[in-house]
């Protein structure tokens, strides 16, 4: 019937240990998504706020029109990411980090050439919906997001902390 490793194992055992690796499977797959989810968001945001600039929207009471698509810039992209990971590591949510470092000094460290136009931050929020309707809802984030100057844009998220860097080519 069952070779001699399987008869020393009751089937009863055998079904247990098969169950334990098959948990395992799962656990190691569902910790894998989660590592990569916020990824995905970060992907998404400056998506989001594409669809936002396709349509136009409110801010406030100011009507903002329609205006072109932004494209990802790798330079924004870094600093924005070193922000959000910094106000993560040190615990603070400011445009200017600790030591002083302002949104312009962080573009341009992150070696873009182009014009520094706005920064957006936010805190608390797990998904690029909820950050781009909480934007929305405020009217200084929401021109920023809106603004016919910006044409590029880098998005940072380390843990809840949220970071898009918006410039123009020169």
């Amino acid at each position: 019937m069952f070779p001699p490793f399987f008869q020393v194992i009751e089937m009863k055992n055998w079904l247990i240990i098969f169950l334990f690796l098959l948990s395992g499977i799962v656990l190691v797959q569902c910790k894998k998504d989660e590592l990569t989810e916020p990824e995905n968001e970060v992907v998404l945001l400056v998506d989001k706020i594409n669809l936002l600039r396709q349509s136009g929207c409110n801010c406030g009471t100011i009507y903002m029109p329609p205006v072109q698509a932004l494209s990802v810039n790798m330079s924004l992209q870094a600093a924005a990411t070193a922000h959000a990971k910094d106000m993560a590591q040190k615990d603070y949510f400011d445009h200017l980090s600790p030591e002083g470092g302002t949104p312009e000094e962080r573009v341009i460290n992150a070696s873009y050439t182009g014009q520094f136009i706005a920064e957006n931050l936010a805190k608390g929020y797990r998904k690029a919906d909820e950050v781009v309707a909480a934007w929305k809802n405020s009217t200084s984030h929401c021109k920023a997001m809106m603004d016919a100057k910006s044409i590029e844009a880098g998005v940072g998220m380390a843990e809840n902390y949220w970071a898009v860097s918006f410039g123009a080519s020169r």
